[in-house]
């Protein structure tokens, strides 16, 4: 359960605790959560229904150390309709990596294949990243889109469903995931967000497909969206995503071209942690390549510059800002627990060890979220065969539906 108190309630020292009837089911306090640092209390797993019957039960909840309270009903459904009664934790492995997954889904359909896949994704990362994996990789396949379907914390987590309205390349995905893993294992006194992301994209070619970095950066500066480095140091995850993983991944394109590899590692493995990334990166590049960072970006800027923009590049890159933007908007509505800087992504080990996998399974299949996915899936598809009107209609009709919603 997530407990989000109004914006600037105070929530120093304070705790909810909830109820049932007059047994206490948990309490938590109040803290930051996800990549947008969302100030919540978090109850997790609190409450074991199994035993329970059908129908209306209701919580009491209540703010300690002095209120307020509250009520919530909630209606358990027949263990009948679970839908996803049938599916349980599996796992394999593969000669780079452990693969979870569950049965009775589209990844347990392709176990074998994508053993193959992960593992010539990592042949790959390590190549070109000149370093070994030291143990095996684990990655966790989910039956629904979270966020923008691919996350690492303790370990990969990748999206796997027929239908997915992210639209994403599986190994391009996994791909990014695992340069992840192998760039925090290399370490750094510090690593700005800009530069890590920027470096699983440079290194997968690109961000949700392989696609050519340092045109499409340029169109951003045709088209008037470019994001100045500033604003992406110091706020790298609240930019507009593919705006910022684009130019991150140009960016690095542009120095280890410039520069080289090897000088850029020395570079980006030897930031010193002066108390602000922008202070540490301004230091870094002074100290590497006696540069500022507004050196820096005009230098990368006028290297755009020269670069073709066909047609393609500038039509694609401005539909697939847009269409994220739209699947956002969509999950911000219809699927709030899937929104990427609010997304609800428990330990998977810890849900493992307990049997539990509802968190991963469950998500909102009600009509109004099967139409806006089809929608979804038809213009992703549109964009892929290039008919960039067609695709810019159904976008302009989903944003305007899902604008109708209260907010």
């Amino acid at each position: 359960m997530e407990v989000i108190p109004p914006s600037g309630w105070d929530s120093q020292d304070k705790q909810v605790q909830v109820e049932l009837g007059d047994q206490v089911q948990g309490s938590a306090g109040f803290g930051p959560f996800g990549v947008g640092q969302r100030n919540e209390a978090i109850l997790w797993w609190v409450w074991d229904t199994k035993a329970m019957q059908s129908g209306e039960h209701t919580l009491n909840f209540s703010i300690l150390p002095s209120g307020p309270t509250w009520q919530e009903v909630v209606v358990l459904e027949p263990t009948t309709r679970m839908p996803y009664s049938q599916s349980a934790w599996a796992s394999t492995t593969s000669d780079c990596c452990t693969l979870f997954y569950f049965t009775s889904t589209d990844a347990g359909r392709d176990i074998e294949a994508l053993k193959n896949l992960v593992d010539e994704q990592a042949a790959d990362v390590s190549v070109h990243m000149q370093v070994d994996f030291q143990q095996r990789v684990s990655i966790t396949f989910l039956p629904r889109l979270l966020g923008h379907g691919g996350f690492t914390s303790n370990g990969i987590y990748v999206s796997y469903l027929d239908g997915n309205i992210a639209g994403n390349i599986t190994s391009q995905v996994i791909h990014h995931e695992m340069v992840h893993l192998l760039d925090g294992s290399l370490g750094g006194e510090m690593r700005p967000a800009m530069l890590v992301e920027g470096l699983a994209v440079y290194m997968s070619g690109g961000h949700y497909k392989r696609d050519p970095l340092l045109p499409r950066a340029a169109a951003l500066l045709e088209i008037n969206k470019y994001i100045p480095l500033k604003s992406l140091m110091d706020d790298f995850y609240n930019q507009q995503h593919e705006i910022g993983y684009l130019e991150a991944g140009a960016l690095i394109e542009y120095m280890v071209e410039k520069y080289g590899w090897e000088a850029y590692q020395d570079f980006y493995r030897h930031i010193p942690d002066l108390g602000s990334q922008e202070k540490s990166l301004e230091s870094a590049l002074n100290q590497n390549f006696n540069i500022s960072l507004t050196q820096l970006e005009q230098n990368f800027q006028e290297e755009l510059k020269t670069k073709v923009i066909t047609e393609a590049v500038r039509s694609d890159l401005a539909l697939t800002i847009e269409y994220f933007d739209s699947l956002r908007h969509y999950q911000k509505v219809l699927d709030p627990s899937a929104y990427f800087l609010t997304a609800w992504l428990p330990d998977g080990e810890v849900m493992r060890q307990k049997g539990i996998v509802a968190d991963f399974l469950r998500g909102p299949n009600n009509l109004d979220n099967r139409i806006f996915e089809f929608l979804l899936l038809t213009a992703s598809h549109e964009m892929v065969a290039g008919h960039y009107i067609l695709a810019d209609i159904l976008l302009g009709v989903i944003n305007k539906t899902l604008d109708l919603y209260p907010k």
